[in-house]
């Protein structure tokens, strides 16, 4: 007996350790703040862009060439736009604030090309015979052979000084991949090199720096139109990424001490904190089910009552439970698809239809979690007494 004992107290002494190990953690203050941010963040990524023509064509949004044929209308200062060489100026202004040394004077009489030399966007005048290369890996596609060493050498062939060449990254600023170059590659294009993200959260990115430049300038709806939409789509695909930095700092977090333990075990608990919800309805009104004749636990995320049969119905509700929030749910369990209409009778004659959902055959209201817990406890409770109420009221009839 001292030996089971014994045994009990080093398992206490284990879990308590568990424990505050885990609370240690959750109330860490660094952590908490970047808890918040990542949040923050996620809602971010779940970027509403509204009636936006680009979403509606979303298979085309996702290639690389989708985002440089929007550029080159853009920046041309003869395309259809009618805003002249606005956009291309706000274009150089951009870029020369990330240090590309770039003079407007030499960019007068230009012409924006695509796929020129295979060079996504070049932009060159012919009077001053300078140019700039745009490489756009907005998608994150991958670099080809010596790629930017063959443009610069394409460019220089033809008789061109090049000024820039703008590496343009959705998100993040890693250069490209010159595992590929010689020494003399990577001294001639780091000379001119310029990487830039699409969007980033700073004044500095191509959609404040520059997209919503050009839309404060328009004077044309359309082109201003466009350039909305366009910012906005950009914005919801660089948002999908944000959270690198985010991770970043989470990373160095997690790989001190035990901290991956505690973590990984704070997980666990709260995917089972789940069920422990479930189990919890039903110990509150295991004794306390009137009309219903039982509760139970279906598939560790449903706590149902059910024995309730009136006029060949067969009347249940459901708590349906997830990480944050909980579902009401009154329906007909001979009645799946709702078509007999006995639980919205029910419902009708409670004087309660109005406060609930129709979903496919139930009728539901949603509760949040943790903060309308209690709400939803006395929602079950008044509704099963009036529920009660009213089948009292039909049997004596």
């Amino acid at each position: 007996m001292a030996g089971e004992i014994a045994l009990l107290q080093r398992i206490k002494a284990f879990n308590d350790n568990a424990i505050r190990e885990v609370e240690e953690f959750v109330c860490d203050g660094n952590l908490s703040a970047l808890t918040r941010k990542y949040e923050a963040n996620l809602k971010k990524r779940d970027v509403d862009i509204g009636f936006n023509l680009f979403a509606i064509i979303s298979d085309i949004y996702h290639r690389e060439d989708f985002h440089s044929d929007i550029l080159k209308a853009l920046i041309d200062p003869k395309g259809k736009h009618q805003e002249q060489k606005k956009y291309l100026h706000l274009f150089l202004e951009f870029i020369r604030s990330h240090g590309a040394a770039i003079n407007l004077a030499d960019y007068k009489n230009v012409q924006v090309k695509r796929e020129e030399g295979r060079v996504d966007l070049l932009i060159k005048d012919e009077d001053s015979k300078k140019a700039i290369i745009i490489e756009n890996k907005i998608n994150n596609a991958g670099d080809t052979q010596r790629q930017l060493p063959r443009y610069l050498e394409y460019v220089r062939e033809n008789g061109y000084t090049c000024n820039a060449i703008i590496y343009l990254r959705l998100n993040g600023h890693a250069g490209p991949d010159t595992t590929d170059w010689t020494d003399d590659d990577r001294e001639q294009v780091k000379a001119i090199l310029k990487v830039i993200c699409a969007y980033d959260e700073t004044n500095n990115d191509l959609l404040n720096g520059w997209i919503f430049k050009c839309e404060k300038v328009s004077t044309n709806p359309d082109a201003q139109h466009i350039l909305r939409q366009y910012g906005a789509l950009i914005k919801k695909l660089g948002g999908n990424i944000m959270n690198k930095p985010i991770m970043e700092k989470f990373y160095k977090i997690i790989v001190e001490g035990e901290n991956l333990k505690t973590a990984l075990s704070l997980k666990a608990m709260v995917d089972e904190l789940v069920l422990y919800r479930v189990e919890r309805i039903i110990d509150k009104f295991k004794s306390d089910l009137a009309p219903f004749h039982s509760i139970d636990n279906s598939k560790d995320d449903d706590a149902y009552f059910t024995g309730l049969i009136w006029k060949n119905a067969h009347l249940g509700v459901d708590i349906a439970v997830e990480q944050e929030s909980y579902s009401f749910q009154f329906w007909d369990r001979n009645d799946r698809e709702g078509m007999k209409g006995q639980a919205k009778a029910m419902l009708q004659k409670m004087g309660c239809l109005d406060e609930y959902t129709p979903n496919n055959g139930s009728f539901s209201k949603k509760f949040a979690f943790p903060s309308q817990e209690e709400d939803l406890i006395k929602h079950i409770t008044a509704f099963k007494k009036k529920l009660d109420g009213v089948m009292a009221t039909r049997s004596k009839d």
